[in-house]
């Protein structure tokens, strides 16, 4: 396996049309980005924001993430109120499906375990919400309504309007969940933000993983909920689903490498790229052995706007190299969604059928 091998991106190309937002994302100059970031704010048109939010290639949605969290900061006026969010990845197993509440039972417990940590630092006026949200929660959050309250304290928070949503445990192997716990405070324009002074995970994250896991157990339940560092509102989901998907990664190579291992030995791993019938993409890592056809797992990395699929690609191989798996094969063409056959993942012993003929 080479280290310089790459998946290619799958994924369809971004027409701008006539949408300004848009063209300015696709320029390099972020001043005219700003500008027109700043006019869809004002105008509230949260649509054309998502949809610059989505724009391709990976660099130009992450500068437009960033000059978003950035506008949103800069609206206060000397002191302004800055919103965030603690992305949760939830390890969870149990020996009957159950339920995990939604809402926690003593949030005043994490802000004062992190007050005491140092990790709120200069902000004043901190305050957490207590419920578990989902990422679709966050995903369906106003651009524009943020905006308005964060250079107007009169204005409604966005953030009330948040429900909790529980977590369904199956009663089988353990899954990875994704949850956001939501807050705010106020910091003067000069000073850092509790996403400055929280970002050093190390002092806290261990203290608030242990609360978390008392308010939230129940009997049969194995629940392992790690916090992640605090990111800006709006771009808190993407940064959460990237914590998740490699959390799940390391879960499902720990648990079917040792299948493999106690059966027959090492795995076969190949990597691929497949553009889904929706114009989306994903990234496969399929484990499978010429000595028992019934042995053969994949995992699926679903690919965010934001996400770079190349780099995506050096994570898996870094992983595997660091599980020690001997055998990997990176295809070098994008595939379909499912292959002829049907079959999702990619076995070792198709590979002879679709790897280019080398002359």
């Amino acid at each position: 396996m080479s280290n310089t091998e790459t998946l290619p991106d799958p994924r369809e190309g971004f027409s701008a049309g006539n949408d300004p937002l848009i063209e300015a994302a696709q320029q390099v100059d972020d001043a005219a980005l700003r500008t027109a970031l700043q006019q869809a704010l004002e105008t509230g048109d949260d649509a054309g924001i998502r949809n610059a939010l989505a724009v391709q290639p990976p660099a130009r949605a992450q500068r437009v993430a960033r000059l978003l969290a950035a506008a949103l900061d800069a609206q206060g006026e000397g002191i302004g109120l800055r919103f965030f969010a603690i992305p949760l990845v939830i390890v969870a197993g149990a020996r009957k499906p159950c339920t995990v509440q939604g809402a926690l039972p003593e949030v005043h417990l994490l802000r004062s375990l992190l007050e005491q940590h140092g990790a709120v630092g200069v902000t004043r006026n901190f305050g957490l919400g207590n419920a578990l949200v989902g990422t679709e929660a966050l995903d369906a959050l106003s651009p524009s309504a943020l905006w308005r309250a964060a250079g107007d304290p009169a204005q409604r928070v966005p953030l009330d309007g948040l429900q909790p949503e529980p977590i369904p445990v199956a009663g089988s192997r353990e899954q990875v969940h994704l949850r956001f716990i939501t807050g705010a405070g106020i910091t003067p324009q000069h000073l850092p933000s509790f996403l400055e002074s929280a970002s050093n995970i190390g002092t806290w994250g261990m203290a608030m993983t242990k609360e978390l896991a008392r308010q939230l157990a129940q009997s049969g339940l194995e629940i392992l909920p790690m916090p992640r560092p605090p990111q800006p509102l709006l771009t808190a989901a993407h940064a959460g689903r990237r914590a998740q998907l490699e959390a799940a990664l390391s879960l499902f190579l720990g648990n079917t490498l040792r299948k493999f291992r106690m059966a027959v030995g090492d795995p076969e791993a190949v990597l691929s790229a497949h553009k889904l019938d929706s114009g989306a993409g994903e990234l496969r890592l399929s484990l499978s052995t010429p000595f028992d056809d019934s042995l053969f797992e994949g995992f699926a990395w679903p690919l965010q706007p934001q996400d770079d699929a190349a780099e995506v690609s050096q994570l898996f191989q870094t992983v595997l190299a660091e599980c020690r798996v001997p055998s990997v094969t990176v295809l070098p063409q994008v595939l379909p969604e499912r292959l002829p056959g049907g079959s999702v993942f990619v076995a070792g012993r198709m590979l002879e059928s679709l790897l280019p003929i080398r002359h």
